[in-house]
């Protein structure tokens, strides 16, 4: 049954009403409105299930007899409907929320509504600690008002504010995740995966966001997350690449393309005897030009994953896709070979200082490449000496070297390093990351260091997901692999990305390092 404002509005009056003359000015509890609420459903159920005599009208509320007299007659044992329990919750809520100066639109004998709406509120902490064992049997509709939730700030990225980091980033990984699923279900339509959304995952908001993007965006055989999800989970990517932990800076690239000016030299003031000509010393102007190169990870999926709507496997699958792009960003940072379809990374750079460290002198590292603990501060200075800024530097290389590093002694058999990078994640007073990516092969690795700060990297668009269960991949072993023999489904995501130094003397790469293992 549903009623319409005016008739909650007198069926709240005559509540407070009748309550006000059985109690006087006695603080009335929710039980006390509950039952006062069944009594009048129920009289008026029975006035219209008889005929009224001598021209009554009966007890029902003015103006909705009828109207009361379904909802009584629709429970035989005087229960009040849960439908007519939310309409009365709601109409409360709107009588507290407008203050004392609000009264029921059209309502007869309202006198005392506010108060006694006040008064109810104040009860509810009370509610669950008095009367336990006589309980009517109204009182089990109470918890429907008194465990109502807290509002929550409206929003994905409003919600994701108030979060800390670690609860924070669980939350975009599984947001995403869910985006992913639901796009998968859908092979790629809006509507589907909005509809998937909303029916499988209960989550209105997430549909929302996929209806929007239906109208605005064109799909060809790809989808494009949500821009809402796309954003946070490009955020995510900061802390799980070693070159944005570092201090690399992100640029947008709107057309796929971006020039940035560059100072290669500058000018220079001399001293000068009186009426000599002075000499001239222009700077000299470089460009760095940034081009969209097209970043793509494919990651096989267990199905079962997929059609689960947990949360948690929401998170594994938001991860797993942030991780492998994680490392194609930090790869073409790093090592790409340049072109075409790579960027150039900062160890293929040839105008990137490249220090051999088995001819540097044994006082920083043998002759086979096994570093001394004067070296980190040897390939520090070779980068300062450039006028480098200080802000940004930092140490980038693989799990081996760091244990090489914390393992050095002096003489007196103390540990040199440890402390300071187990303590502080610094070595010789710098920031560093590790990444096995930068490999160890025949016992020989390498180490980058310079000024993060002064690493570009321009992307284009938001991500790109597109998702196969037909589909094959080829194994590290060089197999082909059935999807669909496997029962799995091949997730395909894309985004377009290129890397560039705007000063390339600001880093400096230790070649032919030797490392244990």
């Amino acid at each position: 049954m549903k009623m319409t404002q005016e008739q909650l509005a007198e069926l709240i009056a005559k509540v407070f009403k009748n309550l006000k003359e059985k109690l006087g000015d006695s603080e009335y509890t929710m039980d006390d409105i509950f039952a006062e609420l069944s009594a009048i459903l129920g009289d008026a159920g029975s006035a219209e299930s008889g005929a009224p005599e001598d021209g009554e009208e009966g007890t029902a509320v003015a103006g909705d007899a009828g109207n009361a007299g379904d909802a009584a007659g629709a429970k035989a044992e005087g229960e009040i409907p849960p439908e007519l329990i939310a309409q009365v919750i709601e109409a409360l809520d709107e009588f507290k929320s407008a203050g004392t100066d609000t009264e029921p639109k059209d309502a007869k004998s309202t006198d005392n509504v506010e108060h006694e709406a006040k008064a109810a509120e104040a009860e509810q902490t009370e509610k669950k600690e008095k009367n336990m064992a006589t309980q009517t049997v109204q009182r089990k509709y109470a918890n429907v008002f008194l465990n109502l939730p807290e509002k929550k700030p409206d929003g994905f990225k409003s919600r994701l504010e108030a979060m800390g980091a670690s609860e924070r980033r669980k939350t975009a990984y599984g947001m995403f995740g869910r985006a992913v699923k639901c796009i998968n279900a859908s092979g790629g339509d809006a509507g589907r995966a909005a509809y998937t959304a909303e029916r499988k995952f209960d989550d209105k908001e997430m549909a929302r966001e996929f209806k929007a993007l239906s109208v605005t965006s064109n799909y060809d055989g790809g989808y494009l997350v949500p821009e809402v999800y796309s954003n946070e989970i490009i955020e995510l990517l900061y802390p799980a690449t070693v070159i944005y932990a570092l201090g690399a800076r992100r640029l947008g690239m709107a057309n796929g393309n971006l020039n940035i000016p560059k100072i290669k030299t500058g000018s220079r003031a001399v001293f000068n005897g009186e009426n000599r000509k002075i000499p001239k010393s222009a700077p000299k102007f470089g460009n760095l030009k940034l081009s969209a190169k097209k970043l793509t990870a494919l990651i096989p999926m267990s199905n079962d994953l997929l059609r689960s709507t947990n949360f948690d496997n929401d998170v594994i699958v938001g991860q797993d896709i942030t991780q492998q792009m994680a490392l194609g960003v930090d790869y073409g940072a790093l090592m790409g070979t340049g072109g075409e379809f790579e960027p150039l990374g900062i160890m293929e750079n040839k105008n990137v200082l490249s220090i051999d460290v088995t001819g540097i002198g044994a006082d920083y590292a043998s002759n086979q490449g096994v570093l001394t603990a004067a070296f980190p501060n040897y390939m520090a200075a070779a980068v300062l000496r450039n006028n480098v800024y200080a802000s940004g530097l930092g140490f980038a290389f693989n799990t081996s070297v760091e244990q090489f590093f914390k393992s050095l002694r002096d003489n007196s058999g103390s540990f040199i390093f440890a402390e300071e990078m187990n303590t502080h994640g610094t070595l010789v007073g710098y920031p560093y990351k590790t990444t096995n990516l930068i490999e160890t092969i025949g016992g020989k690795t390498k180490i980058v260091f310079g000024n993060w700060n002064d690493l570009f990297i321009g992307e284009q668009g938001p991500l790109e997901i597109e998702t196969s269960r037909e589909g094959s991949w080829t194994d590290e072993a060089g197999n082909m692999v059935s999807a669909f023999e496997n029962d799995q489904t091949l997730i395909r995501a894309i985004n377009n990305v290129d890397a560039g130094l705007r000063h390339e003397e600001s880093f400096a790469v230790a070649t032919k390092v030797s490392v244990p293992v």
